[in-house]
């Protein structure tokens, strides 16, 4: 993991995050743009979690090794999951799904970044 590239992606996760609170409030569903953003964004977290892993493989441990693996897998699934459920129902809630996800994401990635450097 390289911590500017982490601190990006939470950065932008937090961005998204926001742009699913104010559609909620503003009580309109996500548009095609939010979409492409969740979508692009997705893309940066695969990034961020192949150099990781690629990273682990050739040999580097983290502090904590399991919770590692969990995160960089569970920041993997959270956005397509919350992608296709806004895409599926196309409420004002849907906005509040990819804020969700868009939290959990950054809140994981600072996680990571702390694993990540050595003790």
């Amino acid at each position: 993991m390289i911590a500017p590239l982490g601190y990006a992606v939470a950065a932008l996760a937090l961005v998204s995050m926001c742009w699913g609170l104010l559609t909620a409030v503003l009580d309109k569903p996500p548009g095609k743009a939010q979409l492409l953003y969740a979508a692009g964004l997705e893309l940066v977290v695969l990034v961020q979690s192949v150099i990781a892993f690629v990273r682990l493989a050739g040999g580097f441990r983290p502090v904590e090794l399991a919770t590692t693996i969990g995160y960089l897998v569970g920041i993997l699934v959270l956005l397509p999951v919350a992608w296709f459920w806004a895409n599926a129902e196309r409420t004002r809630f849907s906005g509040v799904v990819l804020a969700v996800a868009a939290a959990a994401v950054a809140a994981m990635t600072f996680r990571l970044v702390v694993l990540w450097v050595p003790a």
